[in-house]
């Protein structure tokens, strides 16, 4: 066989690096060695083509200010002096030109001696990439989340809906901040109306069960007391078939949309009624003047028959007899005619367009034309501040104001004119772009019972005769045409509290 070998096996025979020097070239980091001023000594592994660009000749007895951007330089410069005085590994992330483009290296110092130090350079351009992306879809995410209106989770399907997510306008709706619930101070649970959380547990089992998405409508309850409806989406995300890992939903407050569903429901309904009224009152009003009229002759005939017939005491007195039914058919006549009254007045007032009022002139103006009315039975107090015109019916809010101090003015007449008092207050409400007009009175009060149907028409806790039972109603009604609210407390032996929001008007 001839002595030259083959190049393959000369090359299998090259002796292969051992010890330290094998795991040095098995390292995908370019290490160099640095003197106190960052010039290479030494170049110990790795390709720097792959991190610097340069060949490996143009390394050894090289600043580090020859090869890098002076920025890139100054800061690895910095770092080295940290190191070397410190006598401690630094670490730092900078930017190199490679390729046409910029590499992210991640750079580490550690001291040799009190002049030397290991530089080690390591390509992180692709996990600085994922970790790049993966902050602009963090970003991304939390933008949607943020500019959301509605509250967005991932909770457990357990006793409380525990909350792994959730997002921060949960605070705007029911006032605790989203810590709370991550750290399981509070729930899901406990923040929604105790009456609809047996719905709710219901809907989600039932829609789970079938592998489709939920959809609810229910209440929360915020820390203030105040109720917000709700409308949430979601479903569950499964592990198995049927193992549930959580629930994703998204949560949004439609209560203004509730209010507005059940003002346009009040609305059509005082219009429909409103039409009604004035048409039953007309209707009524045609034969009750001639039901007047033949009362009015009979009246008379009666007191000539009487005077015909004033020896025949038989006679005269039937004659009184008759007279006596004659006024309570009067009374109850009048009593219809009353009622008439409230339905055109009503008819009109649901019918009037709203405009820009100066709420304190009309309060004070429809309290001086109600003072035959308060004076004799109670105490009136005021106080009328100087709020912003509101956007109401003129003849709307009289009758509001009229229907609730005469509903006081009942409310008090068991007491003595002394200690009976109806407060009218007139302020900015609380509620922003509203006022609020407060007529509060010490009378008897309504039990839960009675205040439960206090804005039914036609219900009253009065003696025959002595109320339509439309005061509320008409007020309920007329508000909510003006975009308002009403609301009513009461405590029996204490006294009744009503309280009118009427909207701000629209700049003119």
């Amino acid at each position: 066989m001839s002595a030259r070998k083959h190049p393959d096996i000369a090359a299998s025979e090259t002796p292969a690096p051992s010890g330290a020097s094998a795991i040095l070239a098995a390292l995908p980091d370019l290490i160099l060695e640095l003197d106190a001023v960052a010039t290479i000594c030494a170049h110990h592994a790795g390709s720097p083509g792959a991190v610097l660009a340069h060949p490996p000749e143009a390394l050894e007895s090289h600043a580090l200010r020859d090869l890098l951007p002076r920025a890139t330089a100054d800061r690895l410069q910095s770092a080295l002096t940290d190191a070397l005085t410190l006598q401690q590994s630094v670490t730092l992330e900078c930017l190199v030109p490679h390729e046409h483009n910029l590499a992210s290296i991640e750079a580490r110092l550690s001291p040799l001696s009190s002049e030397r130090a290991l530089l080690i350079l390591r390509d992180v351009t692709a996990a600085f990439r994922e970790r790049n992306n993966l902050r602009q879809s963090e970003q991304r995410f939390r933008a949607l989340v943020e500019n959301l209106p509605g509250v967005v989770y991932r909770c457990r399907m357990d006793e409380d809906w525990s909350a792994i997510f959730i997002s921060e306008r949960i605070e705007e709706l029911v006032g605790r901040p989203a810590i709370d619930f991550l750290e399981h101070r509070t729930s899901l649970d406990q923040v929604t109306h105790p009456e609809d959380r047996a719905y709710i547990r219901s809907e989600i089992s039932s829609a789970v069960a079938r592998h489709e998405p939920f959809e609810l409508h229910y209440r929360m309850i915020h820390t203030d007391g105040s109720v917000r409806h709700i409308w949430e989406r979601g479903r569950a995300v499964y592990a198995g078939v049927d193992q549930i890992t959580y629930l994703d939903g998204a949560i949004f407050d439609v209560t203004d949309l509730h209010r507005l569903r059940q003002r346009l429901l009040t609305s059509s309904k005082m219009a429909a009624v409103g039409s009604l009224a004035a048409g039953v009152a007309h209707e009524i009003n045609n034969p009750l003047a001639i039901v007047l009229a033949n009362l009015e002759f009979v009246t008379e005939e009666l007191v000539a028959i009487h005077q015909a017939y004033a020896a025949d005491h038989v006679v005269t007195e039937a004659v009184d007899d008759i007279q006596q039914a004659i006024l309570k058919v009067q009374t109850g006549i009048d009593r219809v005619r009353s009622i008439i009254d409230d339905l055109r007045s009503f008819s009109d007032a649901a019918q009037s367009r709203a405009e820009h009022l100066d709420m304190a002139r009309l309060t004070t103006w429809a309290l001086r034309r109600a003072e035959s009315r308060i004076l004799p039975v109670a105490r009136l107090v005021t106080r009328i501040d100087d709020v912003p015109q509101v956007w109401a019916s003129e003849i709307g809010v009289v009758q509001i104001i009229w229907n609730l101090i005469d509903n006081a003015a009942d409310a008090v007449s068991d007491l003595s004119p002394e200690n009976a008092r109806i407060d009218v207050t007139l302020k900015l409400s609380d509620r922003e772009d509203f006022v609020l007009l407060e007529i509060r009175d010490n009378g008897r009060g309504m039990g839960e019972d009675v205040l439960a149907r206090a804005f039914e028409p036609f219900f009253t806790t009065q003696g025959i005769g002595d109320g339509a039972g439309l005061g509320l109603f008409v007020c309920q009604g007329l508000v909510a045409g003006m975009d308002g609210d009403i609301s009513v407390d009461s405590t029996p032996g204490q006294g009744t509290r009503v309280r009118v929001y009427l909207p701000t008007a629209p700049a003119q």
